[in-house]
C-alpha cells in the first residue's frame, strides 16, 4: 500500500498467451474486495503450452485512501493485510547503473511463480545493474517483513547498532539481516563485482526517514 493510502501493488505472473493481468478494486464503505483478472489471447489455442513465465509489478488506484476499512480477495475471501508503503526502507546509496525494477528478488532465492502471499505483512523492493543494457547484470534486494524474527544462522555484524547476520548463499547471493524498529530487515545481492565491504555500505545506508529515490553514485 503506497503511503498515501491509494495505492495497492502486487507482484503477478503471466505466460505469452496471456495478457499482463489486471488488479481491480471495488470500494464499499467499510471494504474493499480486490480480484486479479486474466484474459489469455483469443489467438492462442486451447491446447497451446505456455510455461514461459513473466513476472512484474500490478497496481489499482482507489478513490479515497484505505482508512480503516478491510481489504479481501474476491476469489477466496480470505483477509489481505497490506505493507504500509511509508514504513519502506531507501536506499541512500546504491552502485552506478542500478535502477529499481518490477521484477522481485526476493531472500535466499529468486521467487518461483506463482507467488503466495505472506501471513505477516511483507514487501520485497528490487534494483537491478545495466537493466535493458546489456553487460553485467547484478540485483539488490530489500525485503521488509511486519515483525522482529531473530536470526541465528550466519556471521555476526553490526547494522548501525542493530545485530545482525552475515550469510553467502549457495546460488553466489549475500544477505545480512537484522530486526529493526518493529520490523526484520533483509538486504540482498547477487553481484560478483560488488565487494562485501561496498554491500555492507547499502545496508547501513538504508533509511525510513526520506522517501527520495536512491541516488547511484
Amino acid at each position: 500500500m503506497s503511503s498515501d493510502g491509494r495505492t495497492l501493488t502486487t507482484p503477478v505472473d503471466w505466460t505469452s498467451c496471456e495478457d499482463k493481468p489486471q488488479l481491480q478494486a471495488h470500494e464499499a464503505a467499510h471494504i474493499i474486495t480486490l480480484v486479479l483478472t486474466r484474459k489469455r489471447h483469443f489467438f492462442v489455442s486451447t491446447n497451446a503450452v505456455c510455461d514461459d513465465l513473466r513476472d512484474g509489478l500490478v497496481s489499482t488506484t482507489l478513490s479515497k485512501p484505505v482508512g480503516d476499512r478491510g481489504i479481501t480477495d474476491t476469489v477466496t475471501h480470505s483477509t489481505i493485510t497490506p505493507f504500509n508503503g511509508s514504513h519502506l526502507d531507501r536506499p541512500h546509496y546504491l552502485p552506478h547503473g542500478y535502477t529499481q525494477t518490477d521484477t522481485v528478488i526476493a531472500p535466499g532465492n529468486r521467487s518461483d511463480p506463482p507467488y503466495v502471499r505472506a501471513r505477516t505483512p511483507a514487501w520485497t523492493t528490487t534494483y537491478q545493474r545495466n537493466l535493458d543494457k546489456g553487460g553485467q547484470a547484478g540485483y539488490v534486494s530489500i525485503s521488509e517483513t511486519v515483525g522482529e524474527t531473530s536470526i541465528t544462522a550466519g556471521t555476526p555484524v553490526v547494522v548501525n547498532g542493530h545485530s545482525a547476520r552475515f550469510q553467502e548463499h549457495a546460488r553466489g547471493s549475500r544477505s545480512v539481516t537484522w530486526p529493526d524498529s518493529g520490523y526484520t530487515v533483509t538486504v540482498e545481492v547477487g553481484d560478483s563485482l560488488m565487494s562485501q565491504g561496498e554491500f555492507l555500505h547499502i545496508a547501513r545506508q538504508l533509511s525510513k526517514s526520506s522517501l527520495r529515490a536512491a541516488e547511484p553514485r
